[in-house]
This record gives structure tokens, C-alpha cells and sequence, in this order.
């Protein structure tokens, strides 16, 4: 039996878990959630660059008006990713076989469709939605809930775009604005930062009809996202490490990377 005084010592453990989960969840280096949904697995990792490596000083049209603020946050990141993310990542891999590994992220990129869906809709692009319909219905069903990709193997539905909200809202022809680096998450930019918004709650994992289940608990979700992140980690870093290596300055690498990036992403 549950008494009176147990309640606010259980509700104060939950609080610091809910805060240690967010802490895990905010950990995703360089990737965009909007990125991580569409890509192909694994659903964190950037591919930044046409080329074999990546050139930091390759774009002309560059707005940072905020770039001192900026490499204070990437400083700040840079440590959380090395403190915190990076041995995550590297347990991860020592614990889980590679192919459980790649199971769970066609898992997560195929529960998060509807991004894909609804960016699409809204770019009115209808061939690239009903793209991405056709392989949520073959990997959920044939695919053993999305843990096999079996749309891979099939041309017509293999390497669809990227597409998320805001992919949808370049599409509209609003402007990326200014680049701005994100506590924790990293690299992004004004119009894309409002499309992580959208993401978010297009997600299924965070939608409000699942909260309202009877017996849903908070640690479901939570440890999902949780999952998602780590799972991608690995290949996330080894991006990000590919763009500090040799770079003269990893902000302006990893900047130019992300900008890059997005502009390739937004034109296929």
C-alpha cells in the first residue's frame, strides 16, 4: 500500500529520471530530427557533402550575425558530445550486435513516417508521399514492424528524399534565415528550427492520443526516444568526427557542413 508521504519521494524520482532521459534525448550531435526521419538509417547520421571530404570554406552565402553566440554553444557542445554522448556510443556498440543495431534504426526510421508523409503533402509532392506510404506498409507488414527495410530492395519505393517540415517550408520558398547553433542539438537554422516544431509532434511516440491510453506511463516514450538517440549515435559521431578531422576550424567545417547539407537536401 502506497502511502500519502511515498507519493512525493516517488514523484521526485520520476522528475530527476524524466530530466536525466531529456539530458540523453538532447545529446544528438549535428542532426536535425526532421533529417533523422527521412534519411535512410541510420536515421542521426549526416551526409553532408558531395564530396569525399568535406570543405569548410565552400559556401559564399553565409548568414551568422549571431557567430559569437554560436561558437560558445558549439564549444559547450563539443564537450557534451566528448563527456557524455561519445561513451554512450561506443557501449552501445561493444553491447549490441551489429545486426540488432541496424534492426533498430529501420525501427525507428519507419515509425516516424508520418514526418516524411506530411512533408511531402504539405511540398506537394503527392509521388514522393504515396513513396513513402508504400514502404511504411511493406516494411511494417513484410518487414516485421520496420525491423527489416524490404522496401530497400525494391527501386520504385529505394532512396526517397529526405522530407520533413522543414523541408516542406524551403519548398514554400522561405528563406533558412539565420544559422544558429542549438544548446545541446547542434547546427541548424531559423526556418528549420521552427520545422523541428512540426516534427516533433508528427512523431507517433509523442503524440497525445497515446498519452491518453489507459495504463500509458510516461517512461514508454520516454525510453523510445531515449533509444532512438542512442541507437544512432555511433554513426552520428563518426560524421561529426569526419568534419573536425583536419578542419583549419571545426566550427566553420561543421557549419558549412550542415548548410551544405540542407541545401542539397531541400533541391532533390
Amino acid at each position: 500500500m502506497t502511502t500519502s508521504s511515498s507519493r512525493p519521494l516517488s514523484r521526485g524520482r520520476g522528475d530527476l529520471a524524466t530530466l536525466i532521459f531529456t539530458l540523453i534525448l538532447a545529446l544528438t550531435p549535428v542532426a536535425r530530427a526532421a533529417d533523422a526521419a527521412a534519411a535512410p538509417p541510420p536515421p542521426a547520421a549526416l551526409t553532408l557533402t558531395t564530396g569525399d571530404e568535406p570543405d569548410e570554406f565552400a559556401l559564399p552565402k553565409i548568414s551568422d550575425p549571431l557567430e559569437p553566440l554560436n561558437r560558445a554553444v558549439f564549444k559547450f557542445n563539443d564537450g557534451l558530445y566528448s563527456l557524455v554522448l561519445r561513451p554512450v556510443a561506443h557501449g552501445y556498440e561493444r553491447a549490441v550486435p551489429e545486426g540488432a543495431r541496424h534492426g533498430l534504426a529501420n525501427f525507428f526510421e519507419n515509425i516516424k513516417f508520418p514526418v516524411r508523409l506530411v512533408g511531402n503533402v504539405l511540398a506537394g509532392r503527392p509521388k514522393r508521399a504515396a513513396q513513402e506510404t508504400g514502404k511504411f506498409l511493406l516494411d511494417s507488414t513484410v518487414g516485421f514492424a520496420g525491423l527489416v527495410q524490404v522496401s530497400a530492395s525494391m527501386p520504385a519505393l529505394a532512396d526517397v528524399p529526405p522530407s520533413g517540415v522543414g523541408t516542406a517550408f524551403a519548398a514554400w520558398g522561405i528563406n533558412t534565415g539565420p544559422y544558429l547553433v542549438l544548446p545541446f542539438y547542434g547546427p541548424n537554422d531559423l526556418r528549420d528550427t521552427f520545422g523541428l516544431v512540426g516534427d516533433y509532434y508528427l512523431v507517433p511516440m509523442n503524440w497525445n492520443a497515446f498519452q491518453q491510453m489507459h495504463g500509458y506511463r510516461w517512461e514508454w516514450s520516454t525510453g523510445l526516444e531515449s533509444l532512438d538517440v542512442i541507437q544512432g549515435s555511433p554513426e552520428t559521431l563518426r560524421h561529426y568526427d569526419a568534419f573536425l578531422k583536419s578542419a583549419l576550424d571545426p566550427y566553420i567545417a561543421v557549419r558549412n557542413g550542415f548548410l551544405q547539407y540542407r541545401e542539397n537536401a531541400v533541391k532533390k
